[in-house]
């Protein structure tokens, strides 16, 4: 059992900001919590959902890619400079047309803020260091789904700023914590506890919901139970 993990937060209506990206029907979900006890119990079901029980009788189910999603999410909108890096022992050398090679160009120094490195030559790059959470990503796939988020791969570099957080949420989608992943009862709670650190804790960074959460009066309810 751990005492550490506790819920601070606010799930209110006014803890929600216009991009917070819930949704109407989730908020009646979580927005009655004040607060909750520590954790009594915790365990995965299908590799896929966190379980929590807590001591006041609230039990958490949590989609934990896409809590993971979140967790990344901020971590990276947030960070500034201070990205947790990894050296890569070889570097990791990818193959892209003129066109992408032009634009990884000049995102360099966009992607070095959030932990990349990669030195550009003529048809390809060669990653060099990468955000920890990345070390066994895809890097190919994740670019490739970055220059998809526009229809001109130029205009990428020049519209940054209003594509900063889809790039940022189509990168989290690479995290280290995948759907159908077994984790270590300290995995889970660590990864509680960064969620309920997030600012938005509710959804991952696309809208999909992250935490269901009920009362055991709620199923007790289901089962016709008054005692």
């Amino acid at each position: 059992q751990s005492g550490s993990v506790r819920d601070s937060l606010l799930f209110s209506r006014e803890a929600l900001s216009e991009d917070s990206y819930i949704k109407e029907q989730e908020i009646s979900s979580v927005e009655s919590i004040k607060s909750v006890g520590n954790i009594k119990n915790v365990f995965q079901v299908f590799n896929k959902y966190i379980v929590i029980e807590f001591e006041d009788d609230v039990l958490w189910m949590v989609d934990q890619h896409a809590a993971a999603e979140r967790v990344t999410f901020e971590k990276l909108k947030n960070q500034g400079d201070s990205a947790d890096r990894q050296n890569l022992l070889v570097p990791n050398t990818l193959k892209f047309s003129l066109k992408e090679i032009s634009a990884l160009e000049e995102l360099k120094e966009f992607f070095s803020s959030l932990g990349f490195e990669y030195t550009v030559k003529k048809d390809s790059i060669d990653i060099t260091v990468v955000p920890v959470e990345f070390v066994e990503s895809d890097y190919k796939k994740l670019f490739d789904e970055i220059f998809a988020l526009s229809d001109d791969i130029k205009d990428i570099s020049k519209e940054l700023n209003r594509l900063r957080e889809d790039i940022l949420a189509t990168m989290s989608c690479h995290t280290s914590v995948r759907s159908g992943q077994y984790l270590h009862r300290e995995e889970m709670l660590d990864l509680i506890k960064r969620l309920i650190d997030c600012e938005n804790p509710y959804s991952c960074p696309h809208g999909r919901p992250a935490v269901w959460k009920l009362k055991l009066s709620d199923i007790d309810s289901n089962f016709e139970r008054t005692y």
